[in-house]
């Protein structure tokens, strides 16, 4: 069975440079912190661009012994040799095979076909309001992770959106696999301190 990780750390690199540095050197500090996997996420940088960001990114998180995912772009995995694939909502179903594939899910009914798709985890989102996506919504909260986590019928399902050290342990306790995290860690003043508590919280 695939080992999927208990925290993934989404890029943004807007956020990143907001909180005023590059997303790069966030990233090498959230992997110092214990990150045990990164998902490049940044889509709407051009294609040379995001693969050199991805190929920035696959070398660090090799030398942390970290895992790599790329959100909906198989032929960028597949080049940057990464270990998976995190698909959109409404992106295709992946025909290659891939370590990880995932899938981002919004309410029973996306849960229920990710899991009938056969990917091996989902992204329950948001589970809280989020800075990162004002108006995206509405919030999950914890009854509704539940029923998503019901629906999953074992697929690990990650709670994101609006996702901190304080309330990690709500999460888990709803019954979530793990978490994502994205604005919490692109803007923190100390993203490896910030990685460490949140791990530490789970």
């Amino acid at each position: 069975m695939v080992e999927v990780p208990r925290l993934v750390v989404i890029t943004d690199r807007l956020a990143a440079a907001r909180a005023g540095r590059p997303v790069r050197d966030v990233v090498a500090a959230a992997l110092d912190g214990g990150a045990p996997a990164v998902l490049l996420r940044d889509k709407d940088l051009a294609v040379p661009e995001r693969r050199e960001l991805g190929e920035q990114l696959r070398a660090l998180t090799a030398e942390a012994g970290a895992r790599l995912l790329v959100a909906s772009d198989v032929a960028l995995a597949r080049h940057l040799d990464a270990d998976g694939v995190h698909l959109a909502a409404s992106d295709p179903p992946c025909a290659e095979p891939m370590e990880l594939i995932g899938r981002s899910c919004h309410d029973d009914a996306e849960v229920v076909a990710a899991r009938d798709e056969g990917v091996t985890y989902a992204f329950g989102s948001p589970v809280a309001a989020t800075p990162s996506k004002p108006g995206h919504g509405p919030a999950l909260g914890v009854e509704g992770l539940r029923r998503l986590v019901g629906a999953a019928d074992g697929l690990p399902l990650l709670a994101l959106g609006g996702v901190t050290p304080s309330n990690v342990g709500t999460w888990r306790e709803a019954g979530a696999h793990g978490i994502a995290v994205m604005g919490t860690v692109m803007t923190a003043d100390d993203p490896a301190a910030t990685v460490r508590d949140l791990l530490a919280a789970w």
